[in-house]
C-alpha cells in the first residue's frame, strides 16, 4: 500500500512538473513548424502545446470570456488593437528581441500598434481567389476580379460552385473593393452597399465556409473559393500527391487583396515572461521563418528567410504579392461599426447560402 501511495505521489508530482514546463500557445492551425517547436522544447527544456482557433473573432470572444492559459498568441491586425483597448495584452520589452531586426519594416509601425508597443509580426497571410483551372477555362472566366464571387453576371455560370469565408471582415472587405471602396470603410452607407451586393450574390453561393473550403476544391465540388494562401498551398500539393484530376490554381484580384498581418503578443495573464520572449525572438528568426514559408506556404515579412526559399515559392504572387501597395491590412471596427456589422453579418447568414 506505502508502495502504491508513493508511486502515486511520483506521478502526481511528475504531472505538475511537466504541467509547469508547458508553454501554451494560441495559434491558428498549421501555422508553425514542427522542427521549430522540437527546436524550441529543446533549447527551453519545456513542451509547446498549441491550442487552436479558427478565426480571430473565436479567440477574442475566448479571451473576453476570461481564457487565460495561454503564454502567448499570434493575433491578426485588428485582434492586436482590440487586445490593446481591453488592456488584455502586454507592452513588450524589445530589448529582448533582438531578432526584430530581422523583419522588412514595411511590416512594422503599422497603424493598428504604433511603434509595435504590443506586437511584432508572425506571418502574413493574403486573402484572394482559388479556382479550378479546367472548369474556369471551360467557362471563360478569368477570377482575376471580385466579380466573379458578387457579379450576377459569372455567378449565373457558377451557382453552387462558389464559396466564401464564414467571416464578416474579409466577406465585407472584399464587396467593398468590388465597389471600388476602402475595405476597411466604417461609413454606414458604404457597409450597406456591401451588404446590398453581398445580399445578391449569397443565393449563388454554395456555403460560407472558412475551415474545410479548400476540401470542396480537391473533390472538384467547389469550383471558385475565397482562400487564404496557407490552405491552396497545402491543398495544391495534396492534389499533386494524391494524383488528384483537378488543376487547382490561385490569384490576386485587379481591385485589390486583404491580407492578414498576424502577429505575437503576450497576455497580461501570463506568468512567465522569460519563455514567452524565448519563443517570440526564436519566431523571429530567419530560420524559424524560413521553416514556416517552406513548410506551410505562410508569407514571412522577413527578408532573410524569404531569400533562403525555393523560387517556386518565393515567386508565387500570392504567397509574396509584388504589388503591396495593392494589398491592405484589416484595421479595429470602433464599438458602434462592429455592433452594425455584427447585426449585418446575422443577417445575411440566415438569408444567404443553402447549396451545400
Amino acid at each position: 500500500m506505502k508502495k502504491f501511495l508513493y508511486l502515486l505521489i511520483c506521478l502526481f508530482s511528475y504531472q505538475l512538473a511537466f504541467a509547469a514546463n508547458e508553454f501554451n500557445l494560441y495559434i491558428g492551425s498549421n501555422y508553425i513548424a514542427d522542427s521549430t517547436v522540437k527546436r524550441f522544447d529543446d533549447q527551453n527544456n519545456c513542451t509547446l502545446v498549441q491550442n487552436f482557433f479558427n478565426d480571430n473573432e473565436e479567440m477574442l470572444a475566448k479571451i473576453v470570456a476570461g481564457a487565460n492559459g495561454y503564454n502567448t498568441i499570434v493575433a491578426t491586425s485588428y485582434a492586436v488593437e482590440e487586445l490593446a483597448l481591453m488592456g488584455k495584452i502586454k507592452p513588450l520589452d524589445k530589448s529582448k528581441l533582438p531578432n526584430l531586426k530581422y523583419i522588412n519594416k514595411q511590416f512594422l509601425n503599422q497603424a493598428y500598434d504604433p511603434d509595435n508597443k504590443y506586437s511584432v509580426p508572425y506571418a502574413y497571410t493574403p486573402v484572394f481567389l482559388a479556382y479550378n483551372k479546367d472548369k474556369l477555362r471551360q467557362l471563360g472566366i478569368v477570377p482575376d476580379t471580385w466579380a466573379v464571387i458578387f457579379d450576377p453576371k459569372y455567378l449565373n455560370k457558377l451557382k453552387g460552385k462558389v464559396t466564401v469565408f464564414d467571416s464578416s471582415r474579409n466577406v465585407i472587405a472584399a464587396a467593398l473593393l468590388y465597389l471600388g471602396k476602402d475595405p476597411n470603410s466604417e461609413k454606414e452607407s458604404d457597409l450597406l452597399a456591401a451588404r446590398a451586393v453581398i445580399d445578391r450574390a449569397a443565393p449563388y453561393w454554395a456555403k460560407f465556409d472558412s475551415d474545410s473550403y479548400y476540401r470542396g476544391l480537391l473533390r472538384g465540388d467547389v469550383w471558385v473559393s475565397m482562400s487564404y494562401s496557407i490552405d491552396i498551398f497545402k491543398t495544391i500539393q495534396d492534389a499533386k500527391a494524391s494524383h488528384a484530376k483537378v488543376n487547382i490554381d490561385a490569384m490576386l484580384q485587379k481591385e485589390g487583396n486583404m491580407y492578414e498581418l498576424d502577429n505575437m503578443v503576450i497576455p497580461v495573464f501570463n506568468k512567465d515572461d522569460k519563455l514567452a520572449y524565448a519563443f517570440i525572438n526564436m519566431a523571429l528568426s530567419p530560420q524559424s521563418a524560413y521553416e514556416l514559408s517552406a513548410l506551410t506556404g505562410s508569407s514571412v515579412p522577413n527578408d532573410s528567410a524569404v531569400a533562403k526559399l525555393d523560387p517556386a515559392v518565393r515567386n508565387l504572387d500570392w504567397i509574396y504579392p509584388k504589388n503591396m501597395n495593392k494589398m491592405y491590412v484589416f484595421k479595429a471596427y470602433p464599438p458602434k461599426t462592429r455592433i452594425l456589422v455584427n447585426e449585418m453579418w446575422t443577417e445575411i447568414k440566415m438569408n444567404g447560402a443553402c447549396w451545400l
